[in-house]
């Protein structure tokens, strides 16, 4: 069963401290935080490209039971240990914290993908009804038809400390950044929630993302 919410950190760190900020995330603190209660996985990525004005280069997405999990005991004694807190966490810059609610799924979750497709958005409130039933009912089955497309899930926003953050994510699992300008993906993207709601949208954003490192729970 995926986990019914998730916790999304995000940050930069200077290029000097790029190095040992990746091999100690992968190898201390991502292993640890997968040991506290509620914590189903991690999964890091890099940020490819992106046109959301607030985008952090690396994100880390955890699957976990319920919001309260990242202020638990369990977590703030795993989150101390290693060389994370003490050596990397200083140098980390523009961190933010997100918690994600699970609302829909479609695909394979355990198909190849080496990416995800972020897109965000809000919605005018009297277009949100049919905006959510027809994403969940058409366009997100419909995109992940498309070859390349493993799974897609959205997420809607529980809580945050990013200023501006828009109400809803849809995070698409795909084999290649290719996948979303081929033809088969723009011409699955030209649906029934593309023609009546699509444009009433506000503060859509798309950002492309490579996953660096996965970390099941212990």
């Amino acid at each position: 069963m995926p986990a019914d919410f998730a916790y999304l950190v995000q940050m930069d760190i200077p290029a000097e401290h790029e190095a040992d900020f990746n091999r100690v995330y992968d190898t201390q603190h991502a292993k640890y935080i997968c040991n506290a209660p509620g914590v189903h996985s991690c999964d890091r990525f890099l940020l490819k490209s992106t046109d959301a004005p607030k985008f952090a280069r690396y994100a880390a997405l955890y699957g976990i039971d319920d919001p309260g999990v990242p202020t638990s005991a369990g977590w703030q004694v795993e989150s101390e240990k290693g060389d994370w807190a003490t050596k990397i966490r200083p140098h980390a810059t523009n961190r933010t914290h997100t918690i994600l609610k699970r609302i829909a799924d479609s695909g394979d979750a355990s198909g190849d993908a080496g990416y995800i497709y972020v897109v965000q958005t809000d919605i005018a409130a009297e277009a949100e009804d049919e905006f959510n039933h027809l994403y969940d009912t058409v366009h997100l089955p419909g995109l992940c038809q498309v070859d390349g497309v493993a799974s897609a899930r959205r997420y809607r926003v529980e809580s945050t400390n990013l200023d501006g953050l828009q109400k809803y994510a849809a995070v698409y699992h795909i084999a290649s950044p290719e996948v979303v300008e081929s033809d088969a993906w723009k011409a699955a993207a030209q649906d029934e929630w593309a023609a009546k709601v699509r444009s009433k949208c506000i503060g859509l954003t798309h950002a492309l993302m490579e996953c660096v490192a996965r970390h099941p729970a212990a």
